[in-house]
């Protein structure tokens, strides 16, 4: 009887068994890294990211373990994985990057961490100070203007930070956007200023603030 055929089979068998268990191990050492985030466990994800783990691979809502750090307001775990390599201008599903959601959170010094390591500020559309600004954080905003961000950049629908702080009734971040020289004259696609904002929302401290430095509609 001819053994080469069942010869050859095995060996296919092995080989398989070789090439498919790296890539089976991979994917489990991927998901506990994601759980280790998701629970905020700094230890137990330095261990997966010494095993191979990558910490740029999503979770199953698109969010990178660099944008879970930032959600989470966990700044060791972050800078874990910048030190990992993890890649700083991934967008999600919603065209989110880490460092626009450490900004809506209000996370100053994750911020920092993200742009002296080459995080993007000031690219097209919603970007982290129009986040931050959402948020009222006004140690976060400094930043980003120290940073050069562009005060009156608007998102894709024409909102400015000035507009979202409006929005959010943060009345200390408005002044401080306007005395930095944020333009309340800009319009959005709906042709809505900062000041039809104020109003819009009965926001009257800000309509009466706004109002009082010559903004009009």
């Amino acid at each position: 009887m001819d053994d080469r055929p069942k010869s050859r089979f095995l060996f296919l068998l092995a080989v398989a068994v070789l090439f498919c268990l790296p890539l089976n191990v991979s994917a489990g050492i991927q998901e506990d890294l994601i759980w280790a985030i998701e629970k905020g466990n700094v230890s137990d994800a330095s261990a997966l990211l010494k095993k191979g783990a990558s910490p740029d691979i999503p979770n199953r809502e698109g969010y990178t373990p660099l944008m879970m750090a930032a959600q989470s307001k966990n700044l060791k775990l972050a800078e874990l994985l910048i030190h990992a390599g993890a890649k700083l201008n991934i967008r999600n599903r919603y065209g989110e990057t880490a460092i626009m959601l450490a900004s809506y959170h209000g996370q100053t010094e994750m911020v920092r961490q993200f742009y002296i390591r080459g995080a993007e500020i000031n690219h097209n559309g919603w970007n982290p100070l129009i986040y931050a600004a959402s948020g009222g954080h006004l140690e976060t905003i400094r930043l980003l203007l120290t940073a050069e961000a562009n005060i009156n950049s608007t998102s894709d629908n024409g909102t400015t930070a000035l507009m979202m702080a409006v929005r959010g009734n943060h009345f200390d971040t408005v002044t401080f956007l306007l005395y930095n020289g944020a333009d309340p004259n800009i319009k959005n696609e709906h042709g809505d200023n900062a000041l039809n904002w104020a109003e819009k929302r009965n926001h009257q401290n800000i309509v009466k603030f706004l109002k009082s430095h010559g903004v009009s509609e």
